[in-house]
């Protein structure tokens, strides 16, 4: 009796196992024949292709190359190079799968291969590769030993696709989950420059993000659009009331070099010299030379720093100074110590 009831028991076992395994490879039947729908190149898909970069690399990118922007929705899933519930699924039946189905399941390795080999693609598609900003951001955040060739050429490729770009990065920046990558939008929108005034609503909104870095980030690319982010300027002299000094002086630069402000940056520059004892001296001194003789309400509080004992501050001081008015400052009497 006892025998009897092992037996059944292992049946059934046996049983679930077997029906586990249908319904895997059902499953995997039907993803695969989802997954390949859309153009075809040679009566292949894109998907199939990027499949292809592990072990026919020269086909597959000549098959990529000429679908073009339809291939960019694999090669972007091919870049974020995260492992789905399938495959592990899959992976755990891989002695007992059938050929053709084991063999599309990658090893982390060829996982990295395939990774690289769809960048190098991405690269050369160039702006037309504007839909895979997403995927190359989430990998330029993913950095570690085993990625980071690979996070360095999804930074070479965003720069490729340069302002085509543009939506895609905006979006990020409004609706990003993850402040690193907010943050990595905000870089690439300052790296584009004056090109990038269209993302200026964004940034100003970016300015009261909940995370200080995409603040930061976000100030610096407006300084760095300049000019044409002039729509921001309302929300950056609201900014100055926000967080700390380092950023109030970042603010302070970009109001400068969007809009040329001196009735609010001035002051705020001038608060930090007279007070002996901030760290953000030197700075406040380097962007006042900047300014040059816009700053000279400046003038008589540089000219007090210069009456300081010798230091990186009084330099700088004396520095603006010669911007601001022309002249070389007062000869120092120290030496230095």
């Amino acid at each position: 009796m006892c025998e009897t009831g092992a037996a059944v028991s292992l049946k059934k076992h046996r049983s679930i196992s077997g029906l586990a395994l249908v319904i895997v490879l059902a499953t995997a039947v039907f993803c695969a024949v989802w997954l390949n729908h859309g153009p075809r190149y040679q009566g292949k898909s894109a998907r199939h292709w990027v499949g292809q970069l592990v072990r026919n690399e020269t086909a597959a990118r000549r098959a990529l190359l000429e679908l073009g922007p339809a291939a960019v929705p694999a090669l972007a899933d091919a870049v974020s190079a995260r492992q789905s519930w399938l495959e592990k699924k899959l992976g755990s039946f891989r002695p007992r799968l059938p050929r053709w189905i084991a063999r599309r399941l990658l090893s982390p390795f060829e996982a990295s291969v395939r990774q690289e080999r769809a960048l190098k693609v991405l690269d050369e598609l160039g702006p037309s590769a504007a839909p895979a900003i997403p995927a190359l951001l989430d990998l330029d955040c993913r950095v570690s030993d085993d990625l980071y060739s690979n996070s360095v050429f999804a930074q070479r490729v965003i720069l490729s696709i340069g302002e085509a770009g543009l939506p895609q990065l905006i979006q990020v920046l409004r609706r990003g989950t993850e402040p690193a990558i907010r943050v990595k939008a905000a870089t690439y929108l300052g790296l584009i420059g004056a090109r990038a005034a269209p993302a200026s609503g964004a940034l100003a909104k970016a300015l009261h993000d909940a995370s200080p870095a995409v603040r930061k980030e976000a100030v610096s690319a407006l300084g760095q659009i300049g000019p044409p982010a002039a729509d921001a300027l309302p929300a950056l002299r609201s900014a100055l009331a926000l967080d700390n000094d380092d950023f109030r002086l970042q603010v302070v630069e970009a109001l400068w070099d969007i809009g040329g402000d001196v009735e609010l940056t001035v002051p705020v520059l001038v608060k930090v010299l007279r007070d002996p004892h901030h760290p953000s001296r030197a700075r406040a001194a380097t962007i006042l030379a900047r300014m040059g003789p816009a700053a000279k309400a400046a003038a008589p509080a540089l000219t007090a720093v210069t009456q300081e004992q010798f230091s990186y501050t009084r330099v700088k001081a004396e520095e603006a100074l010669t911007q601001i008015v022309g002249r070389p400052a007062a000869p120092r009497t120290d030496k230095l110590e």
